[in-house]
């Protein structure tokens, strides 16, 4: 009797078993380099692309195939399933008989993506806090020094060291902020508001940054009958940091312009400011956090980084969409959409 024919009970209870499970699972046939996924599997291969197909992920010469011989008994080993290194599958393989072995597959993706944004934000928020309070520190240990501890001094340091407490405290707020609208369940209450009033409110409230920098706010409100599905503090908020950011980021004695066009049962608020404008490449990752343009980065204009990124948020829980564009010298125009309360 053959090698394959003596497996050939083993292997059939073993496929009917593991099509019974619910996890992505295969079974390795060592002998004749068999490899069997169960039902799960070809499911999910059917209905998405987030598991390869077998024989593409295991041809003769593949990686996996070479390194299963070297598994032991709840080891695992990771692999890429794609040419951009971004895709991996963790692998364990499980002796079950003679020249038998369970593979258990996870498409850990998705999971080490999230990894490795929960870490680059420890390091993001950990940079933006090492600034202001080393600032703050050395400020504070030079006022304990004697010699410095003077009128003179005091008022030198203390405008510094409340700017610095001040970006820190920013920074407190939008982190909290980010927070609560990334956790799950978050719900905003909408309802039927006046654009106009709120597109009013958020000028009324940068005029004065908008007065320092003599820049002109051109703004064109819509029709004060026109009403739109939103909550009104998160509005704001959306409204006043993308008017600020103009403001900041505009030539002294610029323009910033502000409109609004109705399409298809929603209305789009148009900013544009007449600053250095967005390099292409970055246009994309504007609205990630922490992430500064090279023009924000070398200009005057201080932030916390989140600024954008919770803007975003705030519009998608508003149900509408949000966007850029730009041009290097002549400036950006951002814009989100919102539905018109009927």
């Amino acid at each position: 009797m053959s090698h394959s024919s003596i497996l050939q009970s083993p292997v059939s209870f073993a496929c009917e078993l593991l099509d019974s499970l619910p996890q992505p699972i295969c079974l390795f046939v060592e002998v004749s380099d068999l490899v069997v996924p169960n039902r799960a599997w070809r499911s999910e291969v059917a209905n998405s692309s987030r598991l390869a197909d077998i024989e593409d992920l295991m041809p003769g010469d593949s990686p996996l195939r070479s390194k299963l011989k070297a598994l032991q008994s709840g080891e695992s080993i990771c692999l890429p399933i794609d040419n951009s290194g971004m895709r991996k599958l963790n692998v364990t393989a499980v002796p079950r008989y003679s020249g038998l072995f369970l593979l258990v597959i996870r498409d850990e993706t998705e999971i080490r993506r999230v990894e490795q944004m929960r870490k680059d934000f420890i390091a993001n928020v950990s940079h933006e806090l090492r600034t202001p309070l080393t600032a703050v520190r050395g400020y504070i240990e030079t006022l304990m020094d004697p010699q410095f501890m003077t009128l003179e001094h005091v008022q030198q340091f203390m405008p510094v060291i409340f700017e610095h407490t001040e970006r820190l405290h920013n920074l407190m707020l939008d982190l909290l902020s980010f927070s609560r609208l990334e956790s799950p369940g978050t719900h905003i209450n909408l309802q039927p508001l006046s654009l106009s009033e709120e597109l009013q409110d958020a000028v009324s409230a940068t005029e004065p940054l908008a007065r320092m920098k003599k820049i002109q706010i051109d703004l064109q409100p819509p029709p004060d009958s026109l009403r739109v599905l939103a909550n009104s503090e998160h509005l704001e908020r959306v409204l006043v940091n993308l008017l600020d950011n103009a403001i900041k980021y505009s030539s002294p004695e610029g323009r910033v312009k502000i409109w609004t066009k109705e399409s298809d049962g929603t209305i789009w608020t148009h900013v544009r400011d007449q600053g250095a404008g967005i390099a292409p490449e970055e246009l994309p990752r504007v609205f990630e956090r922490f992430y500064r343009t090279k023009g924000a980065v070398s200009g005057s204009a201080r932030g916390s980084g989140l600024g954008l990124a919770i803007v975003k948020h705030i519009v998608q829980q508003l149900g509408g969409n949000i966007g850029v564009e730009s041009v290097l010298g002549e400036g950006s125009e951002f814009y989100f959409s919102l539905k018109i309360a009927r």
